[in-house]
């Protein structure tokens, strides 16, 4: 039954972190983590690490860092009569895309959490909140 939610987009939390563990300083400590269908979310005491399953195999793994200092908003949409999810933006800096001009902008972390599972999204925006952007 977990595959088949997780199939159908719904956010676990407590993801596998197996991944980040290999990156993490002797002195960082996890905060929280979300699994997605095959993405995560780490929050850690000292930033963000995404962690992007690539390929039909899944043995593609891309992980990103943001440091605290990077992380600048995080936005939450509720979902609406047609669209049935939740959109959490983390606004940060150094997550380039290329435009089709040649020039580059930064673009936010961003996924989809089902709607029957908003209180999860919502932690994640009072974690995000609470550790990056309101924290001395």
């Amino acid at each position: 039954m977990a595959f088949l939610q997780k199939l159908a987009g719904h956010a676990e939390v407590g993801a596998d972190l197996d991944v980040v563990e290999d990156y993490l300083f002797e002195n960082e400590e996890v905060i929280q983590s979300f699994q997605f269908l095959r993405d995560s979310i780490v929050l850690t005491n000292l930033g963000i690490y995404t962690i992007d399953v690539q390929g039909l195999t899944g043995k593609k793994v891309e992980v990103k860092f943001f440091p605290k200092k990077a992380i600048k908003t995080i936005s939450y949409e509720s979902a609406g009569t047609m669209d049935l999810d939740v959109d959490i933006k983390i606004g940060v800096d150094h997550n380039p895309i290329i435009l089709t001009n040649g020039g580059s902008m930064d673009v936010p972390i961003s996924f989809k959490v089902p709607s029957s599972q908003a209180d999860e999204a919502k932690q994640i925006v009072l974690l995000v909140k609470a550790h990056y952007l309101c924290s001395d």
